[in-house]
C-alpha cells in the first residue's frame, strides 16, 4: 500500500450565496495500492467531507464539492513527513509576513488555553 495526497476544493456557500466567492482546498491523505485507486477512493470519498451548519443569522453554510485538484504519492507518514508545500511570490511581501506573524500570534495565544495534560 502507498500514501496519497488528494487536494479536494469545495465552495462555501452560505445562504442564497449573495457573498464574496469562498473556496476550501483541502489536502487529506489516503493510502491505496496505486495512484488510480487512489484517485478511485478519492473520488469515492468526496461527499463525506461536505460539511455543513447554521451561521448566526440562521442561514445553512454548505461546502459543495467541485473535483479534485491534485493526487500525488507521499512518502509513508512519520514524525516530520512532508505532506504539502506552498510557494508564495506574494505583491507585497511586508504584508505577507505581517500576516505570518499574525498567525503565529494566533496559534501561540491558543496554545495557551490549551490544558497540557
Amino acid at each position: 500500500m502507498k500514501w496519497f495526497a488528494v487536494k479536494y476544493v469545495y465552495q462555501i456557500v452560505s445562504g442564497e450565496g449573495n457573498h464574496t466567492p469562498q473556496f476550501d482546498e483541502q489536502i487529506r491523505l489516503l493510502l491505496s495500492r496505486s495512484i488510480s485507486e487512489a484517485l478511485l477512493k478519492a473520488q469515492g470519498m468526496a461527499r463525506q467531507f461536505q460539511d455543513s451548519f447554521k451561521n448566526i443569522r440562521g442561514e445553512e453554510v454548505s461546502w459543495k464539492f467541485i473535483g479534485i485538484s491534485g493526487l500525488h504519492e507521499i512518502e509513508a507518514p512519520e514524525d516530520g513527513t512532508e505532506v504539502t508545500s506552498f510557494i508564495h511570490e506574494p505583491t507585497d511581501a511586508e504584508a505577507f509576513k505581517d500576516h505570518v506573524g499574525r498567525c503565529r500570534e494566533y496559534l501561540s495565544d491558543v496554545l495557551e488555553t490549551v490544558p497540557v495534560n
